[in-house]
């Protein structure tokens, strides 16, 4: 009996690791999100920034929509369903050009295109946003398997 519509990469990848990855991000905003805050931009870019209450709030919410896509992601990957699993990678692909958009408007044109002003924080949101949005598209496409290959399609229709 499968245990998902996602072929074997795919599900470690947006089932596993991803959410792992999510749950750790909460983790650190929680711990430190004075820091956490600070790293969204390179040294070179910020200012003497105050952490104002209301940083402190967004940073704990952001904190927190990262528990909520772990959540999301497990229970998305972890189905038999093959339209909710495509459904989601669709709408969470969309939501990774969202992210790298978020990180070019706040860098800007000059600093967004110049690696080497880039932070830890840069690379991490935009490199794995990129190899992220790249393997759901490849997966959405069939690249790694059909999705729902290995669900018995007589239990589909409980």
């Amino acid at each position: 009996m499968a245990i998902s519509a996602l072929p074997a990469w795919p599900l470690i990848l947006f089932g596993v690791l991803e959410p792992a990855a999510l749950v750790w991000a909460y983790f650190i905003t929680l711990y430190d999100p004075q820091q956490y805050y600070a790293d969204q931009a390179p040294q070179s870019l910020r200012s003497d920034h105050v952490f104002a209450p209301q940083s402190l709030s967004l940073t704990l919410q952001l904190g927190n929509v990262f528990l909520l896509l772990a959540a999301m992601a497990v229970i998305c990957c972890f189905t038999t369903h093959a339209e909710i699993a495509r459904r989601y990678l669709i709408a969470v692909a969309l939501a990774d050009l969202g992210h790298i958009y978020s990180v070019y408007g706040a860098l800007g044109d000059k600093v967004f295109w110049d690696l080497n002003q880039w932070n830890q924080m840069t690379a991490s949101n935009v490199g794995v946003s990129v190899f992220l949005h790249i393997n759901r598209l490849l997966t959405v496409a069939g690249l790694f398997g059909k999705l729902g290959a290995g669900t018995d399609a007589s239990k589909k229709s409980r």
